[in-house]
């Protein structure tokens, strides 16, 4: 069976098919479990090596999935929490050492997170945090 009969097989959702494939090699089998599958599935996923598939286990997960994930080691990571995170989320990664991660801060968080990004040294995180602001009424 090749990689895309298995993520088409993933994608049917179906439990037997998604426990088959939660150690697939191929990560975008792995990454369709992710976002197929039910949290007990992004549980056993967490902490795969392919940050995709982390990725979609917090697009797809729980508050404890992007509580988990939100010190992930890979930016793109951590960028994928500071959007489909909630602002305690945010909070913790406003200060982040990655520019990426604090533009996405910026562009969904809240008045507060907004207010600090302005002054960032990074001339996209500061106009992102502007633009947020007047999305939010608050220039």
């Amino acid at each position: 069976m090749n990689s895309n009969q298995k993520e088409a097989l993933a994608r049917i959702g179906h439990s037997k098919h998604l426990d088959m494939f939660l150690h697939d090699e191929d990560p975008w089998v792995r990454g369709a479990v992710a976002r197929e599958g039910n949290d007990s599935h992004r549980d056993k996923l967490v902490n795969d090596e392919d940050p995709d598939v982390r990725a979609h286990v917090v697009q797809h997960g729980n508050n404890s999935h992007k509580d988990k994930l939100v010190n992930d080691e890979n930016p793109y990571v951590r960028r994928t929490v500071a959007q489909y995170g909630n602002a305690s989320h945010r909070d913790k990664l406003v200060n982040d050492k990655d520019y990426n991660v604090r533009v996405t801060v910026a562009g969904y968080g809240n008045k507060e997170q907004a207010t600090k990004l302005v002054e960032d040294t990074n001339k996209y995180v500061s106009k992102a945090a502007n633009r947020r602001l007047k999305e939010l009424g608050a220039t």
